[in-house]
């Protein structure tokens, strides 16, 4: 069960996501972001464990050299290294990007989010 992240490219992938969570709340919005999950050609990594059934999600993900990347409309500071942080905490060391948004099948435990 859980979240998972497929790269169906020929270079390694990484990812930064989104989800809700109400211990963010003070901080003047209820959702946090994690990253960074590198991700191999060809392989599948789960970013987030337990039932997705119908929940939110945003991400951000980019190809090793930054020529390629997956993105949407909704932007929050993310810094190049590692980091657990509620959405609207950022760092000098972060730039805006933008995540798009995904919604899980309310009939899915599991969810793959293929990058093409």
């Amino acid at each position: 069960m859980g979240l998972d992240f497929q790269n169906s490219t020929s270079t390694t992938v990484w990812v930064a996501y989104a989800y809700s969570n109400s211990d963010c709340a003070s901080a003047g919005d209820p959702w946090s972001k994690k990253g960074w999950f590198g991700i191999a050609p060809n392989t599948e990594v789960k970013v987030r464990s337990g039932p997705v059934n119908g929940a939110k999600y945003f991400f951000f993900a980019e190809n090793q050299d930054g020529s390629r990347s997956w993105s949407g409309g909704f932007t929050t500071q993310i810094p190049d290294r590692a980091f657990d942080w509620c959405w609207t905490t950022g760092s000098s060391d972060s730039r805006p990007l933008g995540m798009k948004k995904i919604i899980a099948p309310v009939t899915s435990i599991n969810h793959t989010i293929n990058l093409t």
